[in-house]
């Protein structure tokens, strides 16, 4: 059975898991970050615009296995982040434009793991391009925008939809991959 966590202990923990949040949150007075968002990185990797709102219990991970190497996150203006998502630049740039709605349970990743034969996985370089989602960019709930992605100003992405590529301005995209349907009316 195990007991209760020493308080040495306990401090380190909060210092390491609570403080990169404080130092995100100090830096960005009138954005609105919830306190269970997971932030890891360095804050001076992140620019957020006026009235941003993030959501927990959101991952904003913008440190790649522990190190910047690249990483950057610019959120725009007004743009709001729900909960339950996972923001990862992993040593790439990721750019969220202004007046975006970020529905829950999304996926935006910078980079992956590479796949070359005869190395495994967990020891070969991160590739990738990061992502670009531009202004007024609607997406809906379970989405998954891979590395690379090009999102255009007004698009809306469906939910569950996959992206991987480019989608038009203001164009509705939807499905596995993610696939223009129709403009915006």
């Amino acid at each position: 059975m195990l007991g209760p966590m020493p308080l040495k202990s306990m401090l380190r923990s909060l210092k390491k898991e609570r403080l990169p949040l404080l130092r995100l949150q100090a830096r960005h007075r009138d954005a609105c970050i919830s306190t269970t968002v997971k932030f890891s990185g360095d804050p001076g990797q992140v620019r957020l615009g006026s009235k941003v709102t993030i959501e927990g219990p959101t991952v904003v991970n913008v440190a790649q296995g522990g190190e910047l190497n690249g990483s950057f996150l610019e959120i725009g203006d007004r743009t709001y982040i729900g909960e339950f998502n996972n923001i990862r630049c992993a040593g790439a740039r990721i750019v969220i434009g202004a007046d975006c709605l970020i529905s829950q349970h999304i996926t935006i990743i910078g980079t992956n793991h590479g796949t070359a034969p005869g190395t495994p996985i967990n020891t070969q370089p991160w590739v990738g391009d990061g992502v670009v989602i531009g202004d007024d960019v609607w997406i809906g709930a379970g989405a998954v925008v891979m590395p690379g992605s090009r999102i255009g100003d007004g698009a809306v992405i469906g939910a569950g939809a996959v992206v991987r590529g480019q989608i038009p301005a203001g164009w509705i995209a939807v499905g596995v991959p993610a696939a223009p349907l129709r403009q915006r009316t």
